[in-house]
């Protein structure tokens, strides 16, 4: 069944052309100001732009982990891999994100650092 998901994920994936839709599962709240829905859509399109940066493989997991909230096991099950693989391809995908996150916002950057 999770390879069917996955396939699926990926047909829509391509006829989006790599469009993650983020809005899905999102929950917002009743009583939300115009200045909030502006920043809530800012930062949807921030981190899809980020997550349309990665590499598939990285951006996989991602979104099967952090958006689907699925386990590293049950990740490494439904992708045929080894648990180790899932692991770093976390990593390093996390790692990538927070690159295109610092390079999207230099000033938040140096504000974060200090």
């Amino acid at each position: 069944m999770f390879t069917i998901l996955r396939n699926l994920w990926h047909n829509q994936a391509r006829r989006r052309k790599g469009d993650v839709d983020l809005e899905e599962g999102i929950h917002v709240a009743t009583r939300e100001t115009p200045e909030s829905i502006v920043c809530r859509r800012f930062l949807q399109s921030e981190v899809r732009d980020a997550l349309d940066s990665l590499p598939a493989f990285y951006r996989e997991v991602i979104v099967l982990r952090e958006m689907e909230g699925l386990s590293y096991g049950e990740i490494a099950t439904l992708l045929d891999c080894p648990l180790g693989t899932v692991m770093s391809r976390l990593a390093r995908g996390r790692m990538q994100l927070r690159q295109s996150f610092l390079r999207m916002a230099p000033l938040t950057h140096k504000t974060v650092e200090q």
